[in-house]
């Protein structure tokens, strides 16, 4: 090769790799505006019960909507590097993944609380979130369209391989696993999210598909997730029973053929004012929620990525 070709070659190499940067950074900021914007609109979304919404504060006296909405401002920089650090690390098994991203983690919650004054508004999507953000980064470089289901596959590796020590604390989530062997948020996660794959998503794709307002849709979509996620947060702040009653309560409602989307948010403010009165709030739902939107806007914001439902 002449010393031209290899000059030639260089600045071909060069030119690719910065293609190759750019579309990267390009990919990682999309990421993070997306999952804020998941953030956002789970709060936002109104009226839900016992939650933070743009109508009141729920059961919540130390929170309220500006807190969360600076809350996930404060975040966004740390979806942004998850994602980055997973396309770095994406020639490691995904299990051995976890590892890498507490680091990141632990800045986030500093970052969060920082925001906050010291509230803990999103310390659980800090790590079910960032799971999500992770295994997007891993597909990357896909070479092919795929199901947005293929996150969730990623995302139960990711999570399998959380060989942390149990908390030592006396925390809610610790008192529930040694009581009732309830997993939380942990076991949500090494699942692939069964609450949003197999209950949050198709219900909001299915409200989308009926022309309903994103008010209603996220709240079938909550209710969905009510129904079928045992929410530490909701137990802790009631007890087991308590959780099976509302349980049960939705999934009657939604087996409800002439169900509205009238119906649903009068329910919700029905309820709302019945978690207020008694201090419950389904904290792990809404994370929940939060995920159910970013999984959704996946199909819609990138179709030359994932598939969409229909497909």
């Amino acid at each position: 090769m002449t010393r031209q070709n290899r000059i030639r070659t260089k600045r071909v190499v060069r030119a690719q790799r910065t293609k190759l940067q750019a579309a990267q950074k390009k990919y990682c900021d999309q990421i993070s505006k997306l999952a804020v914007r998941s953030l956002l609109y789970e709060v936002c979304i109104a009226p839900k019960p016992g939650l933070v919404d743009r109508y009141n504060n729920g059961a919540h006296r130390d929170m309220d909507l500006f807190l969360f909405l600076d809350s996930a401002c404060a975040l966004s920089s740390y979806f942004r590097e998850i994602t980055a650090q997973a396309i770095r690390l994406r020639r490691i098994p995904a299990k051995c993944l976890l590892p890498h991203l507490r680091k990141p983690g632990i800045q986030a919650e500093e970052e969060m609380f920082r925001a906050t004054g010291g509230v803990n508004t999103h310390k659980g999507i800090v790590y079910s979130m960032g799971i999500f953000c992770a295994a997007c980064g891993l597909l990357f470089f896909q070479p092919r369209r795929v199901p947005v289901e293929q996150v969730f596959s990623l995302c139960a590796e990711i999570a399998c391989g959380d060989h942390s020590p149990k908390e030592k604390a006396d925390t809610n989530g610790e008192r529930l696993y040694r009581q009732y062997q309830i997993q939380g948020v942990r076991g949500e996660a090494a699942n692939g999210f069964p609450s949003v794959r197999l209950q949050g998503l198709p219900a909001l794709r299915k409200a989308e598909a009926m022309g309903w307002n994103t008010d209603a849709s996220g709240v079938y979509a909550l209710f969905h997730i009510m129904a079928n996620l045992e929410d530490t947060n909701l137990i802790s702040r009631s007890d087991l029973q308590t959780q099976e009653q509302v349980r049960e309560q939705l999934t009657d409602l939604l087996q409800n053929p002439a169900l509205t989307p009238e119906l649903v948010l009068t329910e919700s403010s029905r309820m709302d004012k019945e978690f207020i009165s008694k201090y419950m709030s389904p904290g792990g739902a809404a994370d929940m929620l939060s995920i159910t939107f970013m999984a959704r806007w996946l199909e819609q914001e990138f179709p030359n990525r994932f598939l969409s439902a229909s497909e």
